[in-house]
C-alpha cells in the first residue's frame, strides 16, 4: 500500500496519475482538511462570498495546468492584461496594459509618465529576452551560483527607482511575498515570461474548483478527507511501516508520499528544529476581504500601490473580474497584507478591528470613495504562505520524489521546487512517473 500524505495540487496530480495508470486499489491519500487543495482552497459564506485562501491566480500559460486541468469547466474570468499603478496620497493613477494584448492602448501605455521612457525600453527587451529562454534554461538560473536577487538585478539593468517602485516592487512583491525583491532573479525572470505569455484568471466559483476538479477524478474511497496525519511507524530497518492518525487509527503502508509544506513534513519525519525553522522563516500573508454595494474602480485589474512599507501591497475589485464572487448587487474587494518574519508594525496583525481599519486607510488613499463604501468582510491569515525563495535557493533542493533517511519514504511539493500552481503540479507528476516506472 502507498500512502500520500497531504492533498495539496502535487499530492492530487500524484494520486491522479496513479489511478489512471497504476491501480486505484494501490494507494490511499490523505488529507487532514476538510477539502483538499492545501493552501488552494476557497470558501463560500452565508451571505454568498467566496473567499479564497489568499489572493491566488491561475495562469493559462502554465503547461502542467494544461495538462490537468479542463480550462473550460473551470468557468475561466481573466483579468486584464495590465495594472493600475497608483501614487498614495496623490491623484496621479496610470493604468498600464500590455500592448500585444490591448494594442488600442499602446499609444497611452507609450505616453503614460509612470516611468521614464527608458525604462519601457528596459521592459520591453527585457521581455523579448525571456520570451526566447526555454523554461528549463529560466528555473536553471534559481540553482546557479551566478544568481542574484532580483532587487540587484533589476538595478544592474538599470531599472529606475520609478519603474521599480510604482510597478516592480508592488507586483512581483505580492506574487513572492517579498517586496524587498530578495527572491531569486532566476525566479523573477521565468514569472515574467509566464505572465507575458498566458493570461491570470479566476474559476467563477473560486480557485477552490481546481483541486475539486482534480479530486472528482479519483476513484471513491481513494482521498480520506479529515484525516491528519500524527506520526509515522517505523521498524529497526529505517523504514516507514506505517502512519498514525489523531484520531489513533493505523494505517500500514510500504511506501509513504509526503505531499506537506515542510514544516509538516519535518516534524512527521522527526525533524522538529528543521520543522521549527521553516515556520519561523516562512513568508505569511493576510488578505483582508471587504465588500460594497458599488465598486471602487471599473477596470478587471490589480492595483499597485507605490512604495516601500505598505501595509497593503496589492488590491483588486476581485468581482470587476469574477461577479460570481459575491451575491447579485455587491461587490468583493481583496487586499492583501505582508507578513514578514520580523517585520514590526503599528498595531497587532491579529487584532481584526486595526487592520480593517489601516487597510481601508491605505485603499483611501488611492480611491477616496473607499472610506464610505467600504464595509469591514473577512480576514484570511496565511501563516505558511511560501519559503523564502533566495538567489540560488533551488540549490539545497532535490526534485520530487526526494529521499529522506527513512528508505521507503519520499518527499513532493513544497521543499522540492519553487512556489508555483506549476511547480507543484510537475512534482506530483514527477514523483507518480518514477514511482510506474518503478
Amino acid at each position: 500500500m502507498t500512502v500520500i500524505v497531504g492533498a495539496g495540487l502535487a499530492g492530487l496530480v500524484c494520486a491522479r496519475l496513479l489511478a489512471e495508470r497504476g491501480g486505484a486499489r494501490e494507494f490511499l491519500l490523505l488529507e487532514a482538511e476538510a477539502e483538499p487543495g492545501g493552501r488552494v482552497r476557497s470558501q463560500r459564506t452565508a451571505e454568498g462570498y467566496t473567499l479564497d485562501r489568499g489572493f491566488q491566480v491561475l495562469l493559462d500559460s502554465y503547461p502542467a495546468v494544461r495538462r490537468h486541468l479542463d480550462l473550460a469547466a473551470l468557468a475561466p474570468r481573466y483579468f486584464g492584461s495590465g495594472a493600475i499603478l497608483a501614487e498614495p496620497g496623490t491623484a496621479k493613477r496610470w493604468l498600464v496594459s500590455d500592448p500585444r494584448r490591448h494594442p488600442g492602448d499602446a499609444w497611452q501605455i507609450a505616453l503614460t509618465g509612470a516611468f521614464p521612457l527608458a525604462d519601457k525600453a528596459r521592459l520591453l527587451a527585457l521581455v523579448a529576452q525571456v520570451l526566447a529562454t526555454p523554461d528549463d534554461a529560466l528555473l536553471a538560473e534559481t540553482r546557479s551560483a551566478r544568481d542574484v536577487s532580483t532587487a540587484h538585478f533589476l538595478w544592474a539593468r538599470g531599472f529606475s527607482p520609478a519603474v521599480i517602485e510604482r510597478f516592480l516592487r508592488p507586483f512581483f512583491g505580492g506574487v513572492f511575498l517579498d517586496d524587498r525583491l530578495a527572491t531569486s532573479a532566476g525566479l523573477f525572470r521565468y514569472y515574467l515570461k509566464k505572465f507575458s505569455t498566458g493570461r491570470a484568471l479566476l474559476p467563477a466559483l473560486g480557485m477552490g474548483e481546481i483541486p475539486r476538479q482534480l479530486a472528482r477524478d479519483l476513484p471513491p474511497g481513494v482521498l480520506r478527507l479529515n484525516c491528519r496525519v500524527a506520526r509515522i511507524e517505523t521498524a529497526a530497518s529505517q523504514r516507514a511501516t506505517a502512519v498514525v492518525t489523531e484520531s489513533g487509527e493505523r494505517i500500514p503502508c510500504d511506501r509513504l508520499l509526503l505531499a506537506t509544506d515542510p514544516p509538516a513534513a519535518a516534524r512527521l519525519l522527526g525533524k522538529l528544529e528543521a520543522s521549527e525553522r521553516a515556520e519561523r522563516e516562512a513568508l505569511g500573508d493576510l488578505t483582508v476581504y471587504f465588500s460594497s454595494a458599488a465598486p471602487l474602480y471599473p477596470q478587471p485589474m490589480l492595483v499597485l500601490p507605490a512604495g516601500r512599507g505598505r501595509l497593503v501591497r496589492d488590491f483588486a475589485q476581485v468581482t470587476n473580474v469574477a461577479p460570481e464572487y459575491a451575491p447579485p448587487g455587491r461587490h468583493l474587494l481583496s487586499a492583501t497584507v505582508l507578513d514578514r518574519p520580523g517585520a514590526k508594525h503599528a498595531f497587532d496583525l491579529r487584532d481584526d478591528d486595526a487592520l480593517f481599519a489601516a487597510a481601508q486607510r491605505e485603499i483611501a488613499a488611492v480611491f477616496p470613495t473607499a472610506d464610505r463604501l467600504l464595509e469591514p468582510l473577512a480576514v484570511v491569515r496565511i501563516r505558511y504562505g511560501q519559503r523564502p525563495q533566495p538567489a540560488g535557493f533551488a540549490r539545497d533542493l532535490t526534485a520530487a520524489p526526494a529521499p529522506t533517511h527513512l528508505a521507503n519514504v519520499w518527499r513532493l511539493g513544497d521543499g522540492t521546487t519553487a512556489n508555483s500552481i506549476q511547480t507543484a503540479m510537475t512534482s506530483g507528476e514527477q514523483t507518480a512517473k518514477a514511482f510506474l516506472a518503478a
